[in-house]
Order: structure tokens, then C-alpha cells, then sequence
């Protein structure tokens, strides 16, 4: 009886050890499509080295921070009437459409693929 245990116990375990290994595998490609994207879209007018600049803010530590909070920035209007954080679903609204989610802000820049925009969150995630 225990071995038939063990025996359910291993082939149901079986599909979930191996959906984990998938997906620790394709973390690598994530973030390095990530960064890329990031790079390519962002890295102009955001830096992820802890300073902002001029054209944006600092990127790095941006997920779960509250909107609008650095102080070497000079934020929109727009964005200081935005209350809470940003959590990958609202980096996820304002990528896809900035007017949408603070009509006002200076941010022009949308990322209309969805694809893209989870793999730039996913990366700022790491960041």
C-alpha cells in the first residue's frame, strides 16, 4: 500500500518537477530579452544606475516604489496625482498607454506589444 502511495505520489510529482525546470530554463531568455528590449526602448531616456537624468527618472528599483517619489526627478503633474506603486500591472497599463493612465504626463513612449512590455517588466523586476 505504501509503495502504491509513493507510486501515485511520484507520477503526479513528475509534471510539476518538470514545468519547474522548464521554467527556471527560460528565466535566462526572459531576462535577456528583457534587457535587450529594455535597452533598445528605454535605456535613452532611463537609466537603471540609481541617478536619474534629465529626460526620465531612474528605472532601478522602480517595481513596487511608489509613483513619483525620487527626488532627483521632476515629475508631471500627471504622474504626482497618481497615488500607490508601481506594480508590474500598473508598469504593464502606463507602458502600453502613459495618457491613458496619467493623461498629462510627459511620457510619450508606448510599448504596444504585450509580449515586450512583460519582458521589460519581468527585467525591471530584477533590477
Amino acid at each position: 500500500m505504501l509503495a502504491d502511495i509513493q507510486g501515485r505520489i511520484g507520477r503526479a510529482m513528475g509534471p510539476l518537477l518538470a514545468a519547474c525546470a522548464l521554467s527556471l530554463a527560460a528565466a535566462p531568455a526572459w531576462a535577456d530579452a528583457g534587457r535587450d528590449l529594455f535597452e533598445a526602448q528605454c535605456a535613452g531616456c532611463h537609466p537603471l544606475s540609481g541617478h536619474s537624468i534629465p529626460d526620465g527618472p531612474s528605472l532601478k528599483g522602480v517595481v513596487w516604489r511608489k509613483i513619483a517619489v525620487l527626488r532627483d526627478f521632476k515629475y508631471s503633474a500627471a504622474l504626482k496625482a497618481q497615488v500607490g506603486t508601481w506594480s508590474p500591472q500598473r508598469l504593464n497599463a502606463y507602458l502600453r498607454n502613459t495618457q491613458a493612465f496619467a493623461a498629462g504626463t510627459s511620457m510619450f513612449w508606448t510599448i504596444s506589444d504585450a509580449d515586450e512590455r512583460k519582458a521589460i517588466v519581468r527585467y525591471l523586476e530584477s533590477q
